[in-house]
């Protein structure tokens, strides 16, 4: 029997479909490599961000506070004491859990266990109290220059102890810094430090030993100074001060006494400085506490309150105090200047003057940082 020879020409577009299909899933198990290393350090980054975000949070916080209890003229003790325990309160709201990997390896460089299916306690960074006021420290008192601050970003690692704008100072201090570390830092000089964040999803990745040892550095820093008051809140309770319906001149806040016949008369509670002030003395039997206004004569020949200070006014005398010393438990007073809905540059110039005097001040968050990396 003769056989047909076949007339077909060979499919060689068979082989080749074949070898595209592999190339192409060569190609798809790269990308789905990529795309998952990718989606790891997306997961680790975005963990820091959130803890670092927290942290900045629980500083702003702590500092804030202590600025208020500076501002109360409270003892340094009580100032630092106050910081450590607002931290404490904020940072117990949330705080990153430690996640360890069962039966793991040791890792030299950090001398730690890395082990799987535990969920452990929170990561709680807490505060030294500083009491020798070391410039590395947690809590630092001293005087901010705003002035001279650098515009490169401070903490890696140069520049993280701010010795060109913050000089500590525990005689006079006008300003507090509080720093939150997770860093794995030890020996710190008034400061302590919790462990680095653990960058859970790389562990896997191709980065060194040393590196994934390492861990995520994470910092918070705040730092707070206290200001003259441009506003004062109404009082509906006797814990707290409200504004007097009297005034002193300016300059009686350069004199050892303030003079009682020197106060002028003001028709109506001021509660924001830039308020008009009469030329009528003060009544002869006028008296109070709270926080009595201080005036002075713009360019303009205009005289209006440019700030206040925390005072008990009898017949015979005006005389500083503090808010202990009133009662009062609470103050009632901003030195932030967006309150103040009309607010000339005369008028700021002339509050700002008072600042380091008499004057009632109150804390304004001047700086805060949100430092993270792979170094201390």
């Amino acid at each position: 029997m003769n056989r047909i020879p076949n007339c077909n020409p060979p499919n060689k577009t068979r082989g080749k479909s074949a070898e595209r299909d592999g190339v192409v899933l060569v190609l798809m198990a790269i990308v789905f490599f990529v795309l998952i290393g990718i989606a790891a350090l997306l997961i680790d980054l975005g963990m820091a961000r959130l803890t670092q975000t927290h942290m900045q949070s629980v500083a702003d916080a702590a500092a804030i506070e202590g600025g208020w209890n500076l501002a109360m003229q409270r003892t340094e003790l009580d100032v630092r004491e106050s910081v450590v325990q607002r931290a404490d309160l904020a940072s117990d709201s949330w705080g990153p859990k430690r996640i360890e990997l069962d039966e793991g390896t040791i890792v030299a460089v950090a001398g730690q266990t890395i082990r799987c299916d535990t969920l452990g306690d929170p990561v709680e960074p807490t505060l030294e109290i500083n009491a020798s006021n070391e410039l590395a420290g947690d809590i630092v008192l001293g005087n901010y220059d705003r002035e001279v601050v650098p515009d490169e970003l401070p903490g890696q690692p140069a520049g993280y102890d701010r010795s060109l704008t913050f000089l500590p100072d525990t005689d006079q201090p006008d300003s507090i810094l509080v720093r939150l570390r997770r860093t794995g830092e030890d020996d710190l000089a008034g400061g302590t430090s919790a462990e680095r964040l653990v960058g859970l999803w790389t562990r896997g990745s191709l980065l060194n030993l040393e590196s994934k040892a390492r861990g995520i550095s994470v910092r918070g820093e705040s730092i707070v100074q206290l200001m003259p008051v441009v506003a004062v809140g109404g009082a509906s309770s006797e814990l707290v001060p409200t504004a007097l319906t009297a005034a002193l001149p300016r300059s009686e806040m350069d004199a050892e006494t303030y003079q009682r016949t020197s106060l002028k008369q003001i028709d109506e509670a001021p509660l924001t400085v830039g308020t008009p002030v009469s030329s009528v003395d003060a009544a002869t039997d006028f008296a109070g506490v709270g926080y009595l206004p201080i005036f002075d004569v713009l360019p303009t020949g205009n005289s209006v309150v440019i700030g206040f200070v925390l005072a008990e006014v009898t017949a015979g005398a005006v005389v500083p105090r503090t808010m202990e010393e009133l009662g009062f438990q609470f103050p009632n007073a901003t030195a932030n200047p967006t309150c103040v809905s009309v607010l000339s540059d005369e008028v700021l110039m002339a509050n700002r003057s008072l600042a380091g005097i008499d004057a009632a001040h109150a804390p304004i968050l001047v700086r805060a940082r949100q430092i993270q990396g792979t170094n201390p």
